[in-house]
């Protein structure tokens, strides 16, 4: 693998792409930067949809970055306490005056450039500063919601990589219809969960070399062999002993916790099921979920 292949972690949300980049993040050589959804908010205006003029981009990002940036390095999260990570609910090191500058300094180079080349300069240079001031070579990027945007994401980064992190989708409905975003009943996550893993395998298919599936419950049972596997598609030193020592349980309490696969057997009756199963079942199969 190049050194500079771009990784980009994604998938549906609740389904283990913050563990994935805390536990990669250890590594001395990968830097993890994670919840940075003002890239799909500049793809957007960039490469997708309806094309605005060039003024009317340059306002409404310079706009939406100024009210991004407000609370860094702090960013609002809906992690629960239980949810610990050495690397925090998000991670990004850049500050906001930097960012805004290199924003400034992107908006008035914009229409100059092809879109996907602009784009990738002001995601590097933010990226490239991020790495820097956590001390390591290469950058490991996580927002779930990538799997919503790859073909714009590979528009920008040709050469990228891309780590699709899956769940069983029972659990992951059993979270999310807990939270305040996304799905409400059981019928709808069912459709929004296998949508967003379709997406994934649509990726992989055209991509096979570039596209890496990781399952959340490996990561929790049987974190050696699922982490050699990772990091030998990376190209890296696999260093396992020092990253999962690091959640045998600290001060910090971080710890791999599999206690929690499966919940949908205590939170769901038989009908709920059935009725997931009606939507997703085959995806399921897939993934080769058992009963």
């Amino acid at each position: 693998m190049n050194p500079v292949e771009p990784v980009l972690i994604g998938g549906a949300g609740r389904s283990g792409t913050t563990l994935v980049v805390d536990m990669l993040g250890l590594h001395p050589h990968l830097s993890p930067i994670y919840e940075t959804d003002f890239v799909l908010r500049l793809l957007k205006w960039l490469l997708s949809g309806k094309r605005h003029g060039v003024e009317e981009t340059r306002a409404k990002f310079e706009a939406y970055m100024d009210e991004w940036t407000r609370p860094l390095p702090i960013r609002p999260h809906e992690k629960r306490p239980q949810e610990r990570y050495h690397h925090g609910p998000h991670y990004i090191l850049f500050e906001r005056e930097f960012a805004m500058e290199r924003t400034r300094a992107f908006l008035a180079d914009l229409g100059r450039r092809a879109p996907t080349e602009a784009a990738r300069g002001l995601i590097e240079d933010l990226f490239a500063e991020h790495r820097r001031r956590d001390g390591k070579p290469r950058w490991v990027n996580k927002t779930p919601d990538y799997i919503d945007h790859l073909p714009d994401l590979q528009a920008v980064f040709p050469d990228m990589r891309f780590i699709h992190v899956v769940r069983d989708g029972r659990d992951v409905a059993c979270s999310v219809l807990t939270r305040s975003w996304g799905p409400s009943t059981i019928k709808e996550a069912a459709s929004w969960w296998r949508e967003k893993v379709l997406k994934g395998f649509e990726f992989e298919n055209a991509n096979p070399d570039h596209c890496l599936v990781v399952r959340y419950e490996d990561l929790l049972l049987e974190p050696k062999s699922a982490l050699a596997r990772v990091f030998a598609w990376l190209g890296a030193e696999p260093l396992l002993e020092d990253v999962l020592t690091n959640y045998a349980g600290d001060e910090k309490n971080v710890r791999l916790d599999p206690s929690r696969i499966g919940d949908w057997r205590k939170t769901f009756g038989p009908s709920d099921v059935r009725t997931f199963e009606r939507k997703a079942g085959d995806i399921l199969k897939r993934l080769e979920y058992g009963e």
